[in-house]
C-alpha cells in the first residue's frame, strides 16, 4: 500500500502582478524551494511536483525561451531530476505566456537527515539587444508531494 509522507508547496504569487527580482537574461533564478519530511519510509520513495510561472513578453522584439529545472538535494549534492522549456513568443498578441509543469522522481534514496529538498530554477533567455525588464509574473508556484511503499 502506498502512504503520503509530507506535502508542500512554495507559492511566489497567487495572482497576477510583477514579481522581484525579475529575470536577468540567460540566468537560473530559484523560485521555489520545498523541504519534504521523510520519517519511516517504504523501500521506494518516490516524488510528484508540479508548478507554474509566468512571463511577460511584450517588451521582446525576438521570441525568447523560458526553462524550468527542478533539483534534489542541496549545494553541490544537487541533482537535476526534470527540465523542461518552452518558447515564449515576442509578440504582445500572445503575453503573458505561461508554463506549467508536472514530473516525479522515482527510487530516491531515503535522505540521512529526514528532509528530502527540492529547488525549482527558470531561466528566461532573450536576444541580447532587447532591453527588458518586470517580466516576472503570478502566477508562481510549486508543489511537491512524496510517497512510499509500506
Amino acid at each position: 500500500m502506498v502512504k503520503t509522507l509530507d506535502a508542500r508547496t512554495s507559492q511566489g504569487s497567487k495572482g497576477q502582478g510583477v514579481l522581484t527580482p525579475s529575470f536577468t537574461n540567460g540566468v537560473p533564478l530559484l523560485f521555489a524551494q520545498v523541504g519534504l519530511q521523510v520519517s519511516n519510509p517504504g523501500p521506494i520513495i518516490r516524488t510528484l511536483f508540479s508548478g507554474v510561472v509566468t512571463v511577460t513578453a511584450n517588451q521582446l522584439f525576438n521570441n525568447g525561451s523560458l526553462a524550468i529545472e527542478v533539483y534534489r538535494g542541496l549545494g553541490d549534492s544537487q541533482q537535476l531530476v526534470y527540465r523542461a522549456e518552452r518558447t515564449v513568443l515576442g509578440n504582445p498578441f500572445f503575453s503573458p505566456s505561461v508554463l506549467s509543469f508536472t514530473g516525479s522522481d522515482y527510487n530516491v534514496s531515503p535522505p540521512a537527515n529526514g528532509q528530502l529538498v527540492y529547488s525549482a530554477y527558470a531561466t528566461f533567455s532573450y536576444g541580447p539587444d532587447t532591453g527588458v525588464s518586470n517580466v516576472r509574473l503570478g502566477p508562481e508556484s510549486f508543489n511537491a508531494t512524496v510517497y512510499s511503499d509500506d
